[in-house]
């Protein structure tokens, strides 16, 4: 179990090929592939993960082929959150909303999921990047919540969207 990851600094990283810049401890490293496919195995794999030596911490990018135009946030968000809460009936909901974030609108929806042996606390914001919907989600085993819920919060509040992905048509 990691610890001491309040204390740490965010420093800035790159992700998405430049697209994305946000604050992460250096403690979240890259996922392998290989762990990548064994926790993420559908078709809806994340595109880069981040994760703490747990892998009970991660952050995870999902930049998806759904053409999505940031003018179609709000429209989104209706879609998006009637499917996670269908695909998580008792999932305790703590946030669904749309808002503003470092001058982009963002899609932002926290709860609590169960899982096989667990349950995770998921911080979720997705957003418009080159007209494509992209996922960036946090999540904790509500275990290590208590230690990692209030970096999540930090780290998923510095997403900042480069100017040159901000397509509009």
């Amino acid at each position: 179990m990691s610890t001491g990851v309040g204390a740490q600094e965010l420093e800035a990283k790159q992700v998405l090929a430049g697209k994305l810049v946000i604050q992460v401890p250096a403690e979240l490293q890259t996922m392998p592939k290989e762990l990548i496919e064994i926790k993420f195995p559908n078709s809806n794999r994340p595109t880069d993960v981040l994760s703490d030596s747990t892998g009970g911490v991660t952050l995870a990018f999902n930049h998806t082929q759904n053409v999505l135009s940031p003018n179609q946030i709000r429209e989104a968000h209706g879609v998006i959150s009637n499917m996670f809460k269908n695909r998580y009936p008792s999932a305790t909901w703590f946030r669904d909303e749309v808002s503003p974030l470092n001058g982009q609108e963002f899609i932002i929806m926290e709860l609590i999921t169960p899982a096989i042996d667990t349950q995770i606390h998921n911080i979720i914001y997705a957003t418009s990047i080159d007209n494509r919907l992209l996922f960036v989600a946090f999540n904790t085993t509500v275990e290590q919540s208590e230690q990692w819920l209030p970096v999540g919060k930090q780290i998923m509040a510095s997403i900042q969207v480069a100017k040159s992905s901000l397509l509009v048509e």
